[in-house]
């Protein structure tokens, strides 16, 4: 079922009406929480290929359990991608540790390993390669460089869950993972997130904290489910024109994202870590979730593969616009398509006029960011990346017609930009 008028939303949760069920069930009958999560944890770690597999609050917790679980703290180090959410290197400052930035690869969006190399110190603990938009990071050439040196790779599966490099999924390449199932994530648990590893240790660690965590109300539980409702209905190919649509047309002529605003936060630093991610402990109805997504999730990611190969091939000759590159081995899950346009905000209005809701998202170039006014670093692609980037839908509910419909719609807005 093609979207309805041409407008196509800049994404779609994977949350279905069998996960309502299963929600509506769990609010209603409370079954055994802590089974439940330990049935979606051992089969998350089982599907990922790690000896454990913890459910966390978020993945940016989680990351700050790992720097916490291995002792890392003032005058150590951690290597991170320039182009990456705030919130990965404000948390490490706020563990003690110092975020120190290094370039992505031009149109890869992800780690490049030299640069990596290039930014290893005595003082360096670990390197975060971040799966970022779904392609994986080099984790050959990483995995190499980390161990010369004696460094903790810690992988960002945040937007990559299922993606594979060279045959092997990521999360699998560490000595540790943290992944998130947000509700615009290609799986979802409505909330949440999973940290894995191999060091039954870092593992016992990590589940100590997390153990200490109160439970959630059922306020909190069922305000999650109606969230996840109302975006699924408000989604839906003959609903989202006349929902979502007009919303973002009008938010936009106001000089808003009001998608933004509902699931982004405000870039800030951290002087110590909030309060309320140590309060919150996993819950069975998102284990219930993720069971039943972890299902369907080579169906989920297969469609949005063969969505993005339908991008890649039929975007790739349009005057003026730059498609994604991949790393050698890299097998991504295209939980973004970025393309890169000069003008981008001007192709970003000219396809919200042909109905294709398109977002810079969420990155930003932390390596130039006031944020961190002390640890500015050169990262040339990371810069433009940040200043010209800009999503194209490629979510799994994409029909044949919606493509045809967006490639249009890129070319002959290129060309008018010309």
């Amino acid at each position: 079922m093609a979207f309805a008028f041409g407008k196509i939303p800049r994404f779609s949760p994977s949350f279905s009406p069998a996960e309502l069920a299963v929600v509506a069930k769990n609010l209603v009958s409370q079954g055994d929480e802590a089974e439940q999560v330990r049935s979606f944890e051992q089969a998350f770690a089982k599907y990922i290929g790690a000896d454990h597999a913890v459910m966390v609050p978020s993945a940016r917790y989680g990351f700050h359990l790992l720097l916490k679980g291995w002792g890392f703290g003032a005058g150590d180090e951690v290597i991170v991608p320039a182009l990456t959410y705030f919130a990965i290197p404000a948390l490490a400052e706020a563990t003690g540790v110092t975020p120190v930035f290094a370039d992505i690869g031009r149109n890869t969006h992800v780690l490049d390993p030299e640069a990596f190399r290039a930014a290893i110190t005595p003082n360096t603990k670990a390197v975060v390669p971040t799966h970022l938009f779904g392609t994986p990071c080099d984790m050959k050439a990483i995995r190499a460089i980390a161990d010369e040196h004696g460094i903790k790779v810690i992988e960002d599966v945040a937007q990559a869950t299922g993606a594979r490099f060279q045959g092997q999924r990521v999360g699998s390449f560490g000595d540790a993972a943290y992944y998130t199932f947000g509700l615009t994530k290609n799986i979802t648990t409505l909330s949440g997130a999973m940290i894995t590893t191999n060091d039954a240790d870092l593992a016992a660690s990590v589940r100590a904290e997390i153990d200490g965590g109160t439970p959630a109300r059922l306020r909190d539980r069922a305000k999650e489910a109606l969230t996840g409702t109302a975006m699924m209905v408000a989604t839906h190919p003959k609903i989202y024109p006349f929902t979502v649509h007009p919303a973002v047309v009008l938010g936009n002529r106001l000089g808003k994202d009001p998608i933004h605003e509902r699931f982004g936060e405000a870039e800030r630093t951290y002087e110590s870590v909030p309060e309320y991610y140590r309060k919150s402990r996993p819950r069975g109805i998102q284990a219930a979730v993720g069971q039943l997504q972890l299902e369907r999730i080579e169906d989920l990611n297969g469609a949005r593969v063969r969505n993005g190969r339908v991008l890649d091939r039929q975007l790739a000759n349009v005057p003026g616009l730059e498609v994604p590159l991949y790393p050698e081995g890299s097998e991504p899950i295209y939980m973004s398509f970025v393309v890169h346009h000069a003008d981008r905000d001007g192709l970003a209005a000219a396809l919200r006029k042909r109905g294709v809701d398109t977002t810079i998202g969420y990155m930003s170039n932390c390596a130039a960011s006031a944020l961190f006014p002390e640890r500015t670093a050169r990262a040339p692609n990371a810069e433009r990346a940040f200043a010209d980037l800009l999503h194209i839908p490629v979510h799994p509910n994409l029909q044949d017609a919606d493509l045809e419909h967006m490639c249009e719609a890129v070319r002959q807005a290129c060309l008018e930009l010309r």
